[in-house]
């Protein structure tokens, strides 16, 4: 039996995709729930005899996971961009377990059932759990546990295809009620990360390629950027303390910066507090997210020039360093996503 990741790491290599996954338990589901939102990539399709061509996965479209608890099944139902459901792949599955780094996985039992709007059922794998009865990784018991779990799916969910549509759009609406507040945050430094600072320049120079880089992390995460690096002293909140403090040329930083990331639609969402009391960006990044409490995944690209995090541990985990001679780089959004994915 093979073991399979809600996160979808493994076979679909989902990873930079935005995941979520909690635990319901009200009228609807009493059961584990994900989401996977497909926030780029090519179109792949499944082909049915009823409904022909289906998408399975593209841009824009979303996987919803579920797992009842006390039933030996895993719904994946795969939704257009249009938030109608576009196919199922329903897993008949042995057990649920947590990885170590807290991604839910199930032990699926080779036999799977596919369905469309259009009425296709679609009995898939039964070669495999024959194999694997035959060969003895299976007991009789468990072969034949799988397939009245099979007959079970086929009688509850594609007997009426309209009634099984509906509740898992509810589902989904429900696990992103519950999700809202979970937004992604990237508290972001500036000199090192899009630029490589050359002390001898009054105002440093962007690298093109960094936006571009920030903007793929930013579209594919949807996530709120927060402003750590000293630019932020020309944000609108401070300039006129900037200016008493002389900081003129933070105001120009700014302005150049605002300016290079609203003409790739990027948004910059706030500034990490200016406090004379809190000596660090370590201090600062805290006292944001003591303020902000609804923030509970976040990564923090800083090329660590002034500060490394490793006065707590806790917010050190979410750190990506950036080589400041090379700024953000494609390897650093796969360890951006990963946190983002991993840590809570």
């Amino acid at each position: 039996m093979n073991k399979m990741r809600l996160v979808r790491d493994k076979k679909w290599f989902f990873q930079s995709f935005p995941y979520h996954q909690i635990y319901m338990d009200n009228d609807l589901l009493k059961g584990w729930v994900s989401i996977n939102y497909l926030t780029d990539g090519e179109t792949r399709y499944w082909d049915y005899e009823k409904a022909g061509r289906v998408p399975v996965c593209g841009k824009d479209m979303v996987w919803l996971t579920i797992i009842p608890d006390n039933k030996s099944r895993c719904i994946g139902a795969y939704f257009l961009p249009n938030r109608r459901v576009s196919t199922w792949y329903i897993d008949v599955i042995d057990s649920v377990g947590i990885d170590e780094d807290g991604v839910v996985y199930y032990i699926d039992k080779y036999l799977d059932i596919m369905l469309t709007t259009a009425g296709d059922v679609v009995i898939k794998d039964r070669d495999e759990l024959d194999a694997a009865y035959a060969s003895g990784e299976l007991s009789k018991a468990q072969y034949d546990d799988a397939l009245c779990e099979g007959e079970r799916i086929v009688n509850e969910l594609a007997s009426d295809i309209e009634a099984t549509e509906q509740y898992c759009i509810e589902v989904l609406n429900c696990a992103e009620k519950m999700i809202a507040e979970d937004r992604f945050t990237i508290f972001l430094d500036i000199d090192g990360v899009l630029d490589i600072f050359n002390p001898k320049q009054a105002v440093q120079e962007l690298i093109p390629q960094a936006i571009s880089n920030l903007k793929n992390l930013v579209c594919r995460t949807k996530a709120d950027i927060v402003i750590i690096s000293d630019w932020r002293y020309g944000a609108p909140q401070y300039r006129e303390r900037a200016l008493d403090y002389g900081y003129r040329q933070c105001i120009k930083h700014w302005d150049m910066l605002e300016a290079a990331l609203s003409k790739e639609n990027i948004t910059i969402n706030n500034v990490t507090p200016w406090d004379d009391k809190l000596k660090n960006r370590t201090a600062e990044i805290k006292k944001y997210l003591e303020e902000h409490p609804a923030i509970k995944r976040y990564v923090i690209l800083d090329d660590c020039f002034s500060d490394d995090f490793g006065s707590d541990r806790n917010i050190q985990k979410h750190l990506v360093f950036v080589d400041a001679l090379k700024g953000l780089q494609h390897e650093n959004l796969e360890e951006a996503c990963k946190i983002m994915n991993l840590l809570r």
